[in-house]
């Protein structure tokens, strides 16, 4: 798990290779107001999904996990928890692999969290469960793009 300012993405060599893309359409972003959705940077190996909802409570929330790709989340807009912890510590309770990729746990004894404001990003490996989207004081409309890394490719 990595959590920084967008600025300084190109300092962590395990996603420098997709980083210029990355930057690139976070500029994409900022200069055009993309609408919800996916877009397609690099076949199957990076895509974006642009998002914008509310946070929610911590009691909604749903710890998730991915094989197949790893999660950059960059916040365009707002500020929002992401709860973590390393999938060893957790009881996994609904799999939706390998149909989708994605499986949830047990979100009870979650004891990290990341604060992320607009401008930084946290990076989530295979080995991190992590809970995204949570309330800071009150429920907020929120930008996000979620960038989709193939894992095998790192």
């Amino acid at each position: 798990m990595i959590v920084d300012k967008i600025t300084n993405l190109t300092k962590y060599p395990v996603i420098r290779p997709f980083a210029d893309t990355i930057l690139a359409f976070i500029e994409k972003e900022r200069r055009e107001n993309l609408k919800d959705g996916r877009y397609n940077l690099d076949g199957d190996n990076l895509f974006a999904l642009v998002q914008s909802y509310e946070t929610k409570d911590l009691s909604q929330g749903l710890i998730e996990s991915h094989e197949i790709y790893t999660d950059l989340q960059y916040i365009v807009k707002g500020e929002e928890y992401i709860y973590w912890n390393p999938l060893d510590e957790l009881k996994l309770v609904e799999d939706r692999r390998p149909d989708g990729d994605i499986a949830f746990y047990d979100g009870t004894n979650v004891k990290n969290k990341n604060l992320l404001t607009q401008g930084m990003f946290g990076y989530y490996f295979p080995t991190d469960g992590h809970m995204p989207c949570i309330s800071v004081e009150e429920s907020i409309p929120m930008k996000k793009i979620v960038f989709k890394i193939k894992y095998e490719n790192l």
